[in-house]
């Protein structure tokens, strides 16, 4: 996610000083679908950054990259097997990113814009478990103990979609002259994936501390990665 958010700020400035250029920021809702749905992998919530060259005013070649969380627990646990007077929180989250180049073909061109997208790339589905300690706040950046990836893979990503962006605003420069438009936007894609194998919250489980130190097992689920990915946000566009 530190990454992720590097490359955001690094887009965005590169845009912003461009031509005949846009960028979309969203908020985004992952509806799993087919077997990804069969499979009770719950809805994921994200945000999602495209960037945008228009050789023509109809059409757009661009960079779509995006990350969501679609399952999250966390529980306390001793830090240690020999007493349980000392505990610390152990988080697991069930992450899915992504990344496509994708055109897009704007029909019209006026204040209400409808268009149609094709695109293609990769996915990646992880989950993540990291210790944390309970003795610290949160603008403290020493929370964490350890972390460790349980789960990663990563498979080919295509689909389609569509959206509508509605004129809020001209953005105007230094000297008062236009600049730019701030737009608001929906989106719908449906976005097909390869087979993958992948866990999901209540996959990870463990044996009964009575028993003996802890162990634990996967419960591992495989297949295709289907989704419908509902986003909105804004548009800026130069």
């Amino acid at each position: 996610m530190k990454y992720f958010k590097i490359l955001i700020i690094l887009i965005g400035m590169t845009y912003l000083h461009s031509k005949n250029v846009g960028l979309d920021l969203s908020l985004v809702a992952q509806v799993p679908k087919g077997e990804f749905a069969e499979q009770e992998v719950p809805t994921g919530f994200g945000i999602d950054l495209n960037g945008l060259y228009f050789p023509v005013k109809e059409l757009g070649f661009g960079l779509n990259l995006g990350y969501s969380v679609y399952g999250y627990s966390q529980r306390e646990i001793p830090f240690n097997y020999f007493t349980n007077l000392v505990t610390i929180t152990e988080k697991t989250t069930n992450e899915l990113g992504y990344g496509h180049l994708f055109f897009r073909i704007v029909p019209f061109n006026g204040n209400i814009k409808p268009y149609f997208e094709g695109l293609v790339g990769l996915k990646n589905l992880s989950t993540k478990t990291e210790l944390v300690s309970n003795n610290c706040t949160d603008e403290d950046d020493n929370c964490q103990i350890a972390k460790s990836t349980n789960a990663s893979d990563t498979v080919f990503s295509y689909g389609f979609g569509g959206g509508l962006q509605v004129k809020l605003t001209t953005l105007e420069d230094e000297a008062g002259d236009p600049s730019g438009d701030l737009s608001f936007f929906i989106n719908a894609r449906y976005l097909m994936g390869s087979s993958a194998k992948y866990l999901k919250k209540g996959s990870i489980v463990y044996s009964e501390p009575e028993d003996g130190p802890v162990q634990t097992s996967f419960n591992w689920n495989e297949s295709k990665t289907d989704l419908l990915q509902l986003s909105i946000g804004i548009n800026f566009s130069f």
